[in-house]
């Protein structure tokens, strides 16, 4: 995911260790004519991201309860990093083309629901594509072009379609020899959606929470009783500080996908970061896909595959039950020029200056 979406705007302050408990000024929003109110912030860094719980006003009480939440992401991440030889993926990926790896419930199910949205995205979202990431060298954030034999190579070790799970035993197998799996691209939404998942048991209920801008979450209002939500900002999809339109969000989480920060340029030809899994190559004709769901670990995953689909693939699919409401950015005539274009009704808190709305 690139950080192409941005919470509410504040005044920056030095970063004063790893965890921050920080107040700024909200900027007026045009939908809403009212004093913006002071947020607090708690951050805590993880999973190579900074996640921020911001807090209104009427709850300062809860700032307590958002930093030991936070700490549950160093829990999250040792599960699921790929980083960590004893992490559980690890395990899968050390162990299960020779048998059977048993894992806990929760990552368990984190691999159905990816597989679920390959299937729903035809494959465009797949948390076997690493070993292509590697041969562009994204993994190591150096970006360079393969050789055919060698994205050929990779393809070889890629296919949801060859991961077996079993539910009852709750195993999970390769059928495919030097397979991997990473779920970088599924992992941070969920661990949004297990933060939240804590604070409203906690008792907390209007706060919005991000993973480096690029996943958010909002739960409740930003202004006591208003009935609005949170205002989330799009941004431009190459240049971040340009906010193109802003979205009242509440109780959903938002997605934004793109590759306007991870690219690199070979004899003229720009290369971004997102691989089709099925091609083995850059893919992807918007500059940037932002969706609104449920579930944020949802939208990780559904802008992910919709991004790679591109528009061809999101004509296809935009009539299933589960498709999302969505901004499509893509790129203009001129130079940093974008169009946008919406599927679904978008609640804006700031309406772009020439939008294109679509069915």
């Amino acid at each position: 995911m690139s950080d192409t979406s941005e919470t509410p705007k504040r005044h920056k302050e030095p970063n004063q260790g790893r965890l921050q408990d920080r107040s700024h000024q909200q900027p007026t929003h045009r939908a809403a004519d009212q004093i913006p109110p002071l947020l607090t912030e708690v951050t805590r860094k993880a999973m190579a991201t900074e996640f921020a719980i911001l807090i209104p006003p009427h709850s300062l009480e809860a700032v307590e309860l958002a930093v030991t939440t936070l700490e549950r992401l160093d829990e999250i991440e040792q599960t699921l990093t790929i980083y960590r030889p004893d992490s559980e993926v690890s395990r899968i990926n050390q162990n299960a083309d020779k048998n059977p790896v048993f894992v806990s419930n929760s990552t368990f199910q984190l691999i159905q629901r990816a597989v679920q949205w390959s299937r729903r995205t035809h494959g465009a979202f797949d948390i076997t594509a690493g070993p292509l990431v590697k041969a562009w060298g994204f993994t190591e954030r150096n970006g360079r072009k393969p050789s055919p034999h060698e994205v050929e190579t990779a393809r070889a070790k890629v296919g949801y379609q060859y991961l077996l799970l079993d539910s009852p035993k709750q195993t999970v197998q390769f059928d495919k020899p030097e397979m991997s799996i990473n779920l970088g691209g599924i992992g941070k939404g969920d661990a949004l959606d297990q933060i939240a998942s804590e604070l409203r048991q906690g008792g907390l209920n209007d706060f919005l929470i991000h993973g480096g801008n690029s996943s958010v979450l909002a739960a409740g209002d930003q202004t006591l009783d208003s009935g609005l939500g949170w205002a989330v900002g799009i941004s431009h999809p190459t240049k971040p500080k340009r906010r193109l339109a802003g979205i009242w969000l509440r109780n959903q989480a938002l997605a934004t996908s793109g590759s306007g920060k991870q690219f690199f340029h070979h004899r003229g030809k720009r290369y971004g970061h997102v691989i089709d899994p099925r091609t083995g190559f850059p893919t992807g004709d918007l500059a940037s896909l932002t969706v609104i769901m449920d579930s944020a670990a949802d939208a990780d995953a559904c802008g992910t595959g919709l991004f790679v689909s591109g528009s061809s693939g999101i004509e296809t699919l935009r009539n299933e039950h589960w498709f999302p409401k969505a901004v499509l950015i893509r790129h203009g005539q001129r130079q940093d020029q974008v169009e946008i274009n919406c599927l679904g009704e978008i609640n804006w808190a700031d309406p772009p200056v020439e939008e294109t709305q679509g069915r």
